[in-house]
């Protein structure tokens, strides 16, 4: 069948892919960064660039079989259906796949389907790469590493599995106000202003000079007064974010629980602790900068006479006075809560309208994320994506293993969940971090 060597192929093309990938990070190690500053020899680079297009050669390839088989899988279907309905079914099918959350991806792959066939027996130390957008902004490429035990089966009849209700995710994420953008690099670098002096004016086309040693004034033609521009290199770390949990090996053929357990507790985990570091990241060689902590970041109190919309706009002006015009607001859902009850002098909600529509979450013309990261009393206006940009490395993915201490004895699979980002500040001054005044 021509899914079956298309399968073949394709896990040809990502063990291709693997070994590229691999080159890339091998050649990178030679890469050295002083003073602000990359050197790498002119061999090593053009091995860097030949690898790179290798790999992206390869990842088109990818791309181009999946399509094929797709269109495969499509003609093979019985002639005798009509075409409507066979292509409304084909429309639904990929909908839902681009719907599908990180769970659902694992549990429906063929990889973990094999799996359960053969009752999670042996091991597994394949590398398995699931490519894809709509997860729900959770990422773009899941890695699965698995390795798993023997699973008994009770012969008490045929138990009913129950679906475990899962955790709610955090419903705000300070990502969804970044573009997004990705990087192949293990450290980040660039340049950010620390000052300006405007020195333009108005220059005529000829002016009056006197000769330095004195005499009489000649005519020259006029010069353009000097601007003056500073900045400094700066250095961003890409962080890794990750943590793991046991899993009883059981655990693996309870296919709910399993896709909660994935698309709550540890995609959830990175990107609740994803969140403060954006915000508060402490900086450092391994951690990245938070806006909150970067240096030039404006501040501003609310004014005792101002309402909570009023401090923001006011916040907002002076982000527009560094020339960043503010894209989004971070607030705690207390502090939203506040904003969204407040009432005018007839005691009217003045942001009913919007709640009433269902519109988006918006305060004076601006995306509004409410998030448990940042400290209640505070909120931060500024400009996303362009004073500030997040960088994926490497999107959140899931390992399982059981090659972790005594797990093999006590039956334990090791689930760990990870990403690295890196947050680029080249413009600090078009933050500006805000106090809400204490309730009376």
């Amino acid at each position: 069948m021509p899914t079956t060597v298309d399968n073949a192929r394709l896990k040809e093309l990502n063990s291709a892919l693997r070994t590229k990938a691999a080159e890339l990070d091998t050649i990178s190690t030679a890469f050295t960064v002083e003073d602000g500053g990359v050197t790498v020899s002119t061999e090593k680079a053009a091995a860097f660039r030949k690898a790179l297009a290798d790999a992206q050669e390869i990842k088109q390839l990818i791309t181009d079989l999946e399509g094929a088989a797709a269109i495969q899988t499509f003609l093979n279907e019985p002639a005798s259906s009509p075409l409507a309905p066979r292509d409304a079914a084909l429309t639904a099918h990929l909908a839902g796949q681009s719907a599908k959350s990180l769970g659902e991806r694992f549990i429906d792959s063929s990889e973990f389907k094999s799996l359960a066939a053969a009752g999670f027996r042996g091991s597994f130390d394949q590398i398995v790469t699931i490519e894809g957008s709509g997860l729900h902004q959770l990422a773009r490429k899941d890695v699965f590493s698995r390795s798993a035990g023997t699973a008994a089966v009770l012969g008490l009849g045929t138990p009913e599995q129950l679906e475990m209700v899962p955790r709610p995710l955090r419903p705000g994420r300070i990502r969804d106000l970044f573009p997004s953008e990705t990087t192949t690099a293990n450290i980040l670098y660039g340049v950010r202003v620390t000052g300006f002096t405007n020195g333009a004016a108005v220059v005529p086309e000829r002016a009056m000079e006197v000769p330095a040693g004195g005499g009489a004034a000649v005519e020259v033609y006029a010069r353009a007064p000097q601007s003056q521009l500073t900045f400094k290199t700066v250095l961003y770390p890409v962080a890794e974010i990750a943590h793991t949990m046991p899993i009883h090996k059981n655990t693996l053929a309870d296919e709910p629980r399993l896709r909660g357990i994935i698309d709550t507790e540890l995609v959830d985990g990175v990107k609740m602790v994803e969140d403060n570091e954006i915000l508060y990241g402490p900086g450092g060689d391994d951690s990245i900068t938070g806006i909150v902590n970067t240096q030039g970041v404006q501040t501003y109190a609310q004014d005792a006479a101002d309402k909570q919309t009023a401090a923001i706009r006011r916040a907002a002006t002076r982000a527009v006075l560094a020339n960043y015009p503010p894209t989004g607001i971070v607030l705690h859902p207390f502090d939203f809560e506040d904003l969204e009850l407040e009432t005018d002098g007839q005691g009217a909600y003045r942001v009913a309208v919007n709640v009433a529509i269902g519109a988006q979450k918006i305060v004076w013309r601006l995306a509004v994320v409410d998030s448990m990261a940042i400290n209640e009393g505070k909120f931060l206006v500024g400009s996303f994506g362009l004073g500030a940009r997040l960088y994926d490395r490497e999107q959140v993915g899931v390992q399982v293993s059981t090659e972790n201490r005594d797990n093999f004895e006590r039956g334990v699979v090791t689930m760990r969940g990870s990403e690295r980002i890196g947050l680029e500040v080249p413009r600090p001054e078009s933050f500006v971090y805000g106090t809400f005044k204490a309730a009376a």
